[in-house]
């Protein structure tokens, strides 16, 4: 069922996302039990009734030791006490679903899942010396739906269960739907994917034995539309990708392919860019398409042929934006898509919208790319219409302003196979201080192919993100409600094959991509956090800000 066909209730989603602020991932004595309090005396609701004597459970909320009834969409706070040393913890739920991730289990990372959300449940790796773990979970069912919690313990290869009380669901709205979702995916797919069949370029007509690998397989196709079919589910109102959709190394032929024809002078250079952009964007957007997913993309230094940027390249700049404007910001007839747009090097290749009456969703161009230089800077035209668009909405009391453009301005963030470029300037910027004074609410940015979350300035920074083929996709959930952001790391298991006797999938300026690729499982949740005010409240997993954030 589409969110938007769902009951919503705005006061009582607010009020329980507030709950969310008072930080859910609490270390030593637990202090939604009451810091400094004796552990036996904390102990005294709601004992759990156990097949063994690993572990003791309790609900903390008021009415737990009666079994009072709760109304579906509660907050239920809980607490498993461990009576022996354990190395991981699962607690499976039914009518209820776990919030975050509590603050006792080791963070996952991109590449490593360690403790996550595996739908409703939790997985949590246990940090050595942990006697105790609290937990939050919102209890999602119909009038008489039990509560249950089921809570296995490993230590080794030994595991222990036991369970916690069973509650009763009483009223309330079984459902909890956001007055709007949006999905953030940047340097999705950050590789040249396509079938080269299916475009301007001359593979087709090669004779087979001379034709290169394709750029497609049946194990992309297959991968792609799992992740893409998890994206529908969740059926957001767009999905939001902050730059690098291709790999973009267009206008060279370093294989002797001759696969978007021959490269040696500048007409020769832009007429194979113009078919490798019309051989890959097509496709892109199509999967999306296919799908029935809105999608909103940014430039990102690929769409520019990646850096660095030499002579020969930045000549091709005007020729890489136009082909990547023909795609995803005009129409049939070369017409703007969007109204509210800069004027200047930028009036095709950034914009911005509003989804809803209270959200307003700003994408730019953060790459200054003439024949004479190539720099990250937005320019002054676009600045200017930057300032315009927020001065408006703060005009017309939008509730959220979010904005994504490729590279990082908050910095340290963590990096993966990635060239680190960042904006200059940082905080200091002219860029960052436009955010500042029109209380932008959210800053979302890819090019780091990993995850972190930073706030300063009462602006959330979030980079994410990653290289389909390197195994590094994320998804950023953004759930709102009312004055609350609700945001979710979704995490894809990818595997790849790189052995050497595998022939690799084509591109035109690298070695080229594993033929044999897998999304293996279901998608893991392996950060949360609320937005609110320019503040993360309650973070956990992987979107808790390091240390000096």
């Amino acid at each position: 069922m589409s969110s938007r066909q769902l009951a919503r209730t705005p006061a009582l989603v607010a009020a329980l996302l507030g709950a969310l602020l008072v930080p859910l991932a609490c270390t030593g004595d637990i202090a939604s039990d009451g810091a400094g309090t004796d552990p036996a005396s904390s102990r005294t609701s709601g004992a759990a009734v156990a097949t063994d004597t690993s572990t003791t459970g309790t609900w903390l909320d008021a009415g737990a030791e009666t079994d009072e009834p709760v109304a579906s969409t509660s907050l239920i706070r809980g607490r498993i006490d461990l009576t022996e040393p354990a190395d991981e913890l699962r607690i499976d739920l039914s009518h209820a679903r776990m919030v975050s991730i509590p603050g006792q289990c080791v963070s996952s990372t991109v590449t490593r899942t360690m403790s996550s959300i595996e739908d409703a449940d939790l997985v949590c790796l246990l940090e050595p010396g942990v006697d105790r773990v609290a937990f939050t979970v919102i209890a999602l069912g119909s009038s008489g739906d039990a509560i249950d919690a089921e809570v296995t313990t490993r230590r080794g290869v030994d595991f222990a269960t036991s369970s916690l009380p069973t509650r009763t669901i009483s009223g309330g709205d079984p459902r909890l739907s956001p007055d709007l979702r949006l999905v953030s995916s940047p340097d999705f797919l950050n590789g040249d994917i396509g079938d080269l069949r299916d475009g301007p370029g001359f593979w087709k007509k090669m004779p087979r034995e001379e034709r290169t690998t394709n750029s497609i397989n049946r194990d992309y196709r297959v991968g792609l539309d799992r992740i893409l079919d998890d994206w529908e589910a969740l059926d957001p109102a767009g999905v939001l990708v902050a730059g690098d959709l291709v790999d973009g190394r267009w206008g060279y032929d370093e294989q002797d392919s001759g696969n978007f024809g021959p490269v040696d002078t500048r007409a020769e250079q832009r007429l194979a860019l113009r078919r490798a952009a019309r051989t890959y964007y097509p496709q892109w957007s199509e999967r999306f398409a296919d799908h029935g997913l809105a999608v909103f993309p940014a430039m990102g230094d690929h769409e520019y042929g990646d850096n660095p940027w030499p002579r020969r390249k930045r000549a091709l700049a005007k020729d890489f934006d136009a082909e990547w404007a023909r795609e995803f910001t005009t129409d049939s007839s070369g017409a703007p898509l969007f109204a509210d747009r800069p004027e200047g090097p930028a009036r095709l290749t950034a914009y911005a919208g509003r989804p809803t009456p209270e959200v307003q969703v700003v994408t730019l161009d953060v790459f200054d790319i003439t024949r004479e230089r190539a720099r990250i800077k937005v320019d002054r035209q676009q600045l200017s219409w930057l300032r315009g668009v927020l001065r408006k909405a703060q005009r017309d009391d939008v509730q959220w302003t979010i904005v994504q453009a490729h590279v990082p301005i908050l910095g340290p963030v963590r990096t993966r196979a990635s060239s680190e470029l960042s904006y200059p300037r940082g905080t200091r910027s002219r860029l960052w201080k436009v955010f500042e004074r029109f209380g932008v609410d959210l800053y979302l940015t890819g090019e780091v192919h990993d995850t972190t979350a930073r706030e300063a300035d009462g602006i959330v920074q979030i980079s994410h993100g990653g290289i389909f083929h390197v195994g590094l996709t994320t998804a950023l959930l953004l759930d709102f409600y009312g004055d609350r952001l609700y945001v979710t790391l979704r995490d894809y298991h990818v595997e790849r094959s790189l052995s050497e006797d595998d022939e690799r999938l084509w591109e035109t300026r690298r070695d080229g991509l594993p033929s044999r690729i897998e999304v293996v499982g279901e998608p893991s949740t392996i950060g949360t956090a609320t937005v609110v005010d320019g503040r993360l409240s309650g973070a956990s997993g992987i979107l808790v800000p390091p240390s000096g954030g």
